[in-house]
């Protein structure tokens, strides 16, 4: 059942089940983004799931350091998950879409089993950009995700990607995929979107 949600960024709320990408241009652009998104998210009794480039406990700390996130009790509780994206997208060194859809299927069983209101899930994207075997099917992921994501209890997913690893024409393929996008951090419905 859809309702309104409220991502963090601005005070405009969207429906539910929203699949978003935010074309960052460094670091802190990134944090802040993400920072409001996951706090929304474990505000508003979701499971938060971010999938990061970080491996080890102090790069894990490290990275909710630099966005000013205390998470120890969601983290304890499993209401927020951070786990490392090449981990996850590539458990044995290769990129497979529907392995990934399953992933992410489970993710929202378990959000509903907790009871939590949502799932809510951010994810950087750059298997893609690091060529790993399997990547050149990302964009048939992004797809999938685009059906998913309302189907399924995700308040909203947000795909990161870092604009300095890609060319423009890859830019457009990867914003065409997602129907809403974060421009200055606000969200809005994406011109280039192709369902």
């Amino acid at each position: 059942m859809k309702h309104d949600i409220h991502f963090g960024l601005t005070k405009e709320t969207f429906h539910s089940g929203i699949h978003m990408c935010h074309v960052y241009n460094d670091d802190n652009e990134r944090d802040m983004v993400l920072q409001k998104y996951v706090t929304s998210g474990l505000l508003s009794n979701e499971k938060v799931i971010v999938l990061a480039d970080v491996d080890t406990p102090a790069e894990i700390d490290q990275y909710l350091s630099s966005m000013g996130l205390t998470v120890d009790k969601e983290r304890s509780t499993g209401q927020f998950v951070i786990d490392n994206f090449v981990k996850v997208y590539c458990p044995d060194g290769r990129f497979e879409a529907q392995r990934m859809i399953e992933y992410w299927k489970i993710a929202c069983g378990e959000g509903k089993i907790k009871d939590y209101a949502a799932v809510r899930a951010a994810g950087e994207a750059l298997c893609w950009q690091m060529r790993i075997p399997g990547a050149q099917h990302w964009h048939d992921y992004e797809a999938e995700l685009d059906r998913l994501v309302p189907a399924a209890p995700f308040s909203g997913f947000l795909c990161q990607y870092d604009a300095s690893m890609y060319c423009g024409n890859t830019l457009m393929d990867i914003m065409s995929a997602h129907p809403f996008i974060v421009v200055r951090g606000q969200i809005v419905k994406n011109p280039y979107y192709i369902p």
